[in-house]
């Protein structure tokens, strides 16, 4: 199975399918029976994503390769983007990590910072971190090691936990890529480690909600409050079957009078920073899906996408992304020192996929701008040397 984490288009599979098997746990009186249309249209993603997924695999376009980038370069990335960021502050005059620490009332992070400018900055943060890390795991030198734990810290203060949990799920797959076998010990201790992780969230889940506020609002069972499994899991269920279950809500009850195929191109397929400042100035209507609760906000990459074309929506969204994604391969290849980087990025994109259209996130998207733009210079010689292999 850890092999199969290393093809992004698997990925798609093994995470959606999870969500179905979650979804059947049905401890839950509010999440809506799944249509005929919904299992249809998953059936086909499923099939064409693993078929893509072993033509890929046959063509051979993933691979183990160099990341050979200087450890000064990164240096120097990290000191501009400290820069930057410090710029920021003073722009902001306030910290938000130091605000909340203080009980002072600051600036959240989706307020944060200078427009565009800010969205570029983050987006670089990110994909620094995963790049600096796949260079780490290439020639393990620890300078290297030291700038990628450094490049979390502005994350941390302006609490954006985005920037962190991206950052990590990256640089796991990028881990994975570099050890090749993982050994049985090693796949019991992360499902271990994963078991009590998901446990874990379920605790400070409850302690930040409060558990009856959650069993009530999402009309948990009786049957699962009366059985041996432990109730910090019951977040886990939530997280991981409830953008499901917006997406058939939204199927159920969205009905598309009039397809808008300017709104989906606009809101659906660009990226964020655009449509986010544009979408008013140009009279586009962005439309949204229908949630089973108010607080349970996602509905995989495909609901909203529903709302403007019905199910021609979902249909053109996942063909378009799929092809997106094996472009990306191609832009990217393995002799580029930015491969592996890409493709970790690529499969934290489509797992996420799962809660969100998350390739339209700016400081998401823009990490895959920013390797198949040094990924070309690179031939260039203008960025990176390669090394020379006998």
């Amino acid at each position: 199975m850890f092999k199969l984490l290393k093809n992004p288009f698997y990925i798609y599979v093994l995470g959606f399918a999870l969500t179905f098997i979650v979804y059947t746990f049905n401890w839950s009186d509010i999440y809506p029976d799944l249509t005929v249309g919904m299992k249809l249209f998953f059936t086909i993603t499923f099939i064409s994503f693993f078929f893509v997924g072993i033509i890929v695999g046959r063509l051979k376009l993933i691979g183990r390769t160099v990341s050979t980038t200087d450890h000064k370069l990164i240096k120097i990335c990290f000191y501009i983007i400290s820069i930057l960021y410090a710029v920021e502050f003073l722009f902001e005059r306030d910290i938000p990590l130091i605000a909340t620490l203080l009980g002072r009332s600051g600036i959240s992070y989706r307020e944060f910072g200078i427009p565009i400018l800010h969205g570029i900055l983050i987006s670089f943060n990110s994909f620094l971190i995963a790049h600096s890390f796949a260079v780490y795991m290439f020639n393990r030198n620890k300078k290297i090691l030291i700038y990628n734990l450094l490049l979390y810290v502005p994350a941390l203060l302006i609490i954006n936990r985005s920037i962190i949990m991206f950052g990590v799920i990256t640089s796991v797959f990028i881990y994975l890529h570099y050890i090749g076998k993982v050994k049985f010990k090693n796949k019991i201790k992360l499902i271990l480690l994963a078991l009590v992780g998901l446990f874990l969230f379920g605790f400070v889940g409850n302690l930040r909600s409060g558990e009856e506020f959650i069993y009530t609002q999402s009309k948990v069972k009786k049957e699962f409050m009366e059985s041996s499994i432990p109730k910090e899991y019951y977040w886990t269920y939530l997280y991981v079957a409830s953008p499901l279950a917006n997406f058939q809500n939204t199927v159920n009850k969205k009905y598309v009078e009039e397809y808008d195929l300017k709104g989906f191109l606009f809101y659906e397929n660009l990226p964020r920073i655009i449509s986010k400042n544009l979408g008013e100035p140009l009279n586009i209507e962005r439309k949204d899906l229908v949630r089973i609760v108010p607080w349970l906000t996602v509905g995989t990459t495909y609901a909203r996408s529903y709302s403007y074309l019905s199910w021609a929506g979902p249909y053109l969204l996942f063909v378009a992304n799929l092809l997106i994604y094996f472009l990306i391969l191609f832009l990217v290849p393995k002799k580029s020192n930015y491969h592996i980087t890409t493709v970790a990025i690529l499969s934290v994109i489509v797992l996420l996929n799962i809660f969100t259209n998350i390739l339209i996130v700016t400081g998401i998207s823009f990490q895959l701008a920013y390797c198949v733009i040094f990924a070309f210079f690179q031939d260039k010689k203008i960025v990176y040397k390669e090394i020379e292999t006998n």
